[in-house]
């Protein structure tokens, strides 16, 4: 099938979309001058506003071309995924809107990637597609961005610097915010859209899980077994509420089944500050509750400035606020050196850091545009096709090495 364009932003007009197509207007600009990409969304004098945009900033897009496209339309979703090879899904929430375009970018014969952070979403992708998209042979991968990337591509670094086998791998989550202040936006309004779905949807999601994958491959190392809150280097840890464990799960089952790797056992954890601690924390667990009610779920994200005290709203954080917003992940693994007893005690340890600035959008955009890129360069190197996390799907690419000249920073720490 004929592809007109490489790469197509679909949400293009929105936050992290926007932000997308900014980046990747410079990486072509300046690096990847071959790669032909392309602009989709619902409203066009939007989609023709941030072309203005963009030669205002001094890119040469003349030939950009932008595509009206409908969400709700499978018609209009099948005529802008047959023009490209991969689409950069930027729309949210994907829990509701993100269903329709996989099955056309199957049906097109086009890879499909997402910045998903709902992991409901990523499992009926995985029961609903993995067979078809395999069939076919379209590469389904969602969250790219920034929910799961740091860690999924962190642990591939620690795999390849290890150089033996790994067991158990522990992580820790830091952020380093801006002082904190009522009415100051901290997250955008689509973020916290997902995460209320996702509050809706937990208990499906343990349900769903149990379905799809019923046995665990091997059982709990008893180092892994944490108290709920514990101390570590004199700071107060708990678990990490994101979906890394879950991908990373989905990931390791993955590729010992294709007989890749031994599977790893990985846990994450994180610390807050004492406001984040003891206030924000207690706010979102009476929200968890009441993201069940139909009506108090639809107060949360009618009036998100009203119920965080600002710390959420429809314009997000600002430029100034998101560079100053920085992340690491600390990645302690522990297994064997090569040709060890591996029913020993594993005595072999190593942690290596991944760390950037801008969770929110800039981190995001990099991710994306860089798992869009590795499918085109790389795609020898990658699962043929299927509904596959992005630790499996770039475990035997370069991706870090991309990701690391577009500012993230992977190092091994002594």
């Amino acid at each position: 099938m004929d592809k007109s364009v490489e790469i197509i932003v679909f949400g293009a007009t929105g936050c992290t979309g926007k932000c997308t197509v900014l980046r990747l207007a410079r990486l072509t600009t300046e690096k990847y001058l071959n790669i032909s990409w392309a602009i989709a969304g619902r409203s066009k004098e939007k989609l023709l506003s941030l072309v203005k945009e963009l030669s205002e900033r001094g890119f040469n897009i003349k030939e950009l071309l932008t595509i009206e496209c409908d969400i709700n339309n499978e018609e209009s979703i099948k005529t802008m995924s047959k023009m490209t090879k991969v689409v950069i899904n930027c729309t949210a929430p994907k829990i509701l809107l993100s269903s329709l375009i996989v099955k056309t970018c199957i049906e097109t014969g086009t890879h499909y990637v997402d910045l998903s952070g709902e992991m409901y979403h990523i499992l009926n992708l995985y029961r609903d597609y993995y067979k078809s998209a395999a069939d076919a042979n379209v590469l389904v991968i969602p969250s790219c961005g920034f929910t799961t990337m740091p860690v999924e591509t962190g642990l591939i670094y620690l795999e390849k610097q290890f150089k033996g086998t790994l067991y158990t791998v522990e992580c820790f989550t830091e952020f380093s915010l801006p002082p904190c202040r009522l009415f100051r936006a901290l997250i955008h309004n689509g973020r916290w859209t997902s995460l209320l779905n996702s509050f809706k949807t937990y208990r499906h999601q343990l349900s769903l899980w149990s379905e799809i994958f019923p046995e665990p491959i091997e059982p709990e190392p008893e180092e892994m077994k944490r108290s709920l809150f514990f101390r570590n280097k004199g700071r107060l840890w708990f678990p990490w509420p994101g979906i890394e464990n879950d991908s990373v799960r989905m990931s390791q089952i993955f590729l010992n089944e294709k007989n890749e790797k031994k599977p790893l056992h990985f846990k994450a954890y994180t610390t807050f500050q004492f406001f984040y601690q003891f206030i924000v924390l207690p706010v979102i667990l009476m929200y968890y509750f009441l993201s069940y009610f139909k009506v108090f779920r639809r107060l949360l994200i009618s009036f998100p400035r009203l119920f965080t005290l600002g710390y959420v709203s429809r314009k997000g954080p600002t430029y100034t606020m998101r560079q100053s917003t920085n992340f690491s992940f600390i990645l302690n693994g522990k297994g064997w050196e090569l040709d060890c007893n591996e029913k020993s005690k594993p005595t072999k340890t190593l942690s290596v850091k991944v760390s950037g600035q801008d969770p929110c959008q800039d981190s995001t955009a990099i991710a994306l545009i860089m798992s869009a890129i590795t499918i085109l360069k790389e795609s020898s190197n990658m699962p043929k096709g299927g509904v596959i996390t992005p630790g499996a799907a770039f475990f035997r690419t370069d991706i870090v090495d991309r990701l690391m000249h577009e500012g993230y920073t992977f190092q091994v720490l002594k």
